[in-house]
């Protein structure tokens, strides 16, 4: 997020946001998880919201469903025990679970990362998506790290793929410069789109996007 946390969390509130996901990216590097500071963002947050960053046990996610949580994203832990996805929806249910899935491209190859893309998994594409899923997983939101930032486009080819493996929906995040962009990416598979700079950076609001979106074909909430 750019500038407060709260303010962002108001603004993302206000102007009709389908869902907010929130990483505590320093939790994810010193395995701390800010409950505080997570609290008091999902009491200022009117959409469904997603927290991650930390995620390493079932007793994590219940501390992150405390504070608000309505799903939980879980990365890296998952390629050292995939059954953490299991543990949590045994408890409270696959909707309520997310796999963060990073992948970068190596000799045109895609290759699942994570530690935020310092770390190559061993396990093709295809058989992260389907583990994930095996072990419980009824989300997954792709990050493509090549992309994510430079506001050029999604990975479509990418989105394409793992569209094509996944039998839980699929959002893609990673790339967002346009509008255009947002629809290309629900036609090549994805059932959502996540994104973060174009607001900041470009001077898109949500509801244009969604409009234009509408005006394209796709049926997705105004209101």
């Amino acid at each position: 997020m750019v500038g407060d946390a709260i303010t962002n969390v108001k603004v993302f509130s206000s102007r009709k946001a389908d869902e907010m996901v929130i990483v505590d990216i320093e939790a994810t590097e010193k395995k701390r998880i800010n409950l505080p500071l997570l609290k008091r963002l999902s009491s200022h947050c009117i959409m469904p919201l997603t927290i991650g960053g930390g995620v390493t046990t079932l007793e994590d996610a219940e501390d992150l469903f405390s504070v608000g949580a309505d799903k939980v994203l879980v990365n890296s832990a998952f390629y050292n025990r995939p059954e953490i996805l299991t543990d949590i929806s045994s408890k409270f249910g696959r909707q309520a679970v997310v796999f963060s899935l990073d992948v970068m491209k190596k000799s045109n190859e895609y290759v699942p990362v994570s530690k935020n893309g310092s770390v190559k998994q061993s396990w093709t594409l295809r058989e992260t998506v389907e583990r994930a899923i095996e072990y419980g997983a009824g989300e997954i939101i792709l990050n493509s790290v090549d992309c994510d930032g430079m506001m050029q486009g999604f990975d479509l080819n990418l989105c394409k793929q793992v569209s094509d493996i996944s039998s839980v929906p699929v959002v893609i995040a990673g790339g967002c410069g346009t509008k255009e962009d947002c629809v290309l990416a629900v036609n090549s598979g994805a059932d959502a789109v996540a994104a973060g700079s174009i607001f900041y950076w470009v001077g898109e609001s949500i509801l244009t996007i969604k409009d234009y979106m509408n005006k394209n074909g796709l049926e997705v909430r105004l209101l």
